[in-house]
């Protein structure tokens, strides 16, 4: 009688046997199908919001180095000039070809007065203080008091690479000068040195700011913003290129993998004795971490669950299998392998186990989402709160960047649950798995009978 043959009748005559066999192997594959899905599941859930979140790299000039400032005295006082090198467009396609940088917004600075329409006034230190500082941008929506939504765009478009002296301004200035869409408006820099031309904008966009109760000067009221294109920004300040004062942002698919990027940017033929590289995933950081600590239990689980699984399978497996030593003994004095018997005890277990294992897919799916949630949300209440913050350093009012503005976190994006979807694929790796397990399961439990003689285990059971 082949050993399929042998393995076949065995299973339909202990059928009691057979019956809690089942349903052992229906549980212990639910839930490990179960956890397999919710991984899968949390984990494309946090690769959906570190792309939406995302993260960025900074590159900026190295103030800190006093290579890169000259000195020199002038009627009046000291000159401080930065003669380090300036960050190009070559550096910045350089960067760009790295893989994984989707954008990159360039930082301009300048400070302007207003010709033909007015500013928010605030206090006032004399004659020449009603100015206002401005940034100029390569895409406005990666302009960090966008992306940290301190200013949010109500109408019009946001400025993109290749726009020509355009600018958005505020609601606050729009209301007061009577400004829409389309009108221009005219400012030259306020700088004592050089002589400037007025310069005219076109408003593309107009963007909305809740006004905080902070002291404020006309330049440090963030209504006065006026963002403009790079190339407005050339002309104001009359420079014969176009200049990244305060820095370029490139901004990464995944988070995760700004360290790699950030050590190939690093890599790069730049001068780096002018140039420093900072990273910035303090929003993802903060919204992932129920989705971190719940793959991390997870994980915990699945390897629990897989390591009582053993136990119980062998647990049973070497009950039943002393509780057979009669007919091992038969089989082996009649000439029948160790080898054979134990693939037998395998192949019955396994002809269980691919109906058991069938039958897991559908039982996962009537729990894995109710699971899903309860994890979810026991994780998320020992978490804290998202604060998406930077501290303040006494220059929040000064940096135009937004470098040193708060994120306001009320419409940070965040996960209420993540939804599971049980694959078949996943099954797959349940057929795999199961019978590499349920073959070292029945190893271990055959060990003590199979290494008796056939005389021996037939004479303890005369």
């Amino acid at each position: 009688m082949s050993t399929l043959k042998r393995a076949f009748l065995y299973t339909m005559r202990k059928k009691t046997k057979t019956l809690i066999l089942f349903l052992v192997l229906v549980t212990i594959s639910t839930f490990i199908l179960t956890g397999l899905s919710i991984y899968k599941a949390a984990d494309d859930s946090a690769l959906s919001l570190r792309q939406s979140v995302g993260g960025s790299i900074r590159l900026e000039l190295d103030e800190n180095n006093r290579k890169n400032w000259q000195y020199q005295q002038a009627a009046g006082g000291m000159l401080v000039d930065y003669v380090g090198a300036p960050i190009t467009d070559e550096d910045i396609q350089k960067i760009m070809s790295i893989d994984g940088i989707k954008a990159y917004n360039g930082l301009g600075d300048g400070s302007v007065f207003a010709k033909d329409f007015s500013f928010i006034s605030g206090f006032s230190f004399g004659a020449g203080s009603d100015y206002s500082r401005l940034p100029s941008v390569t895409d406005s929506e990666y302009f960090n008091f966008f992306t940290r939504k301190a200013f949010q765009l109500v109408e019009g478009r946001h400025i993109k690479e290749g726009d020509d002296h355009v600018v958005l301004i505020s609601t606050a200035i729009a209301e007061k000068n009577a400004l829409k869409l389309g009108d221009t408006i005219t400012v030259q820099c306020c700088y004592d040195r050089g002589t400037y031309p007025d310069v005219s904008l076109t408003i593309i966009g107009i963007y909305a700011y809740e006004a905080d109760n902070e002291f404020n000067t006309t330049s440090t009221d963030k209504r006065n913003r006026l963002i403009i294109d790079h190339k407005a920004m050339q002309e104001i300040m009359q420079r014969d290129v176009i200049q990244y004062d305060n820095g370029v942002d490139f901004y990464v698919d995944d988070p995760r993998e700004m360290e790699r990027i950030a050590s190939q940017i690093k890599a790069l033929d730049l001068d780096w004795d002018s140039f420093t590289l900072t990273m910035d995933n303090s929003a993802y950081e903060a919204v992932a971490s129920p989705l971190t600590a719940m793959q991390n239990l997870i994980v915990w689980l699945i390897v629990g669950c897989v390591a009582v699984s053993v136990g119980i399978l062998i647990l049973i497996l070497s009950m039943w299998i002393k509780q057979r030593r009669h007919e091992t003994g038969i089989l082996l004095s009649v000439g029948i392998s160790k080898s054979r018997i134990i693939l037998q005890y395998t192949v019955e277990v396994l002809m269980i186990a691919i109906v058991a294992f069938g039958l897991s897919f559908f039982t996962s799916n009537l729990i894995s989402q109710g699971v899903s949630d309860l994890i979810f949300h026991q994780v998320s209440e020992s978490q804290p709160l998202p604060e998406i913050e930077l501290p303040d350093d006494g220059t929040e009012y000064l940096d135009i960047t937004g470098q040193y503005i708060p994120y306001d976190t009320s419409n940070v994006e965040t996960l209420e649950s993540v939804q599971v979807d049980v694959s078949p694929d996943y099954l797959l790796y349940i057929y795999i798995f199961g019978t590499l397990l349920i073959a070292f399961s029945v190893s271990a439990a055959s060990i003590s009978v199979i290494q008796m003689k056939p005389k021996k285990i037939l004479s303890q059971m005369s």
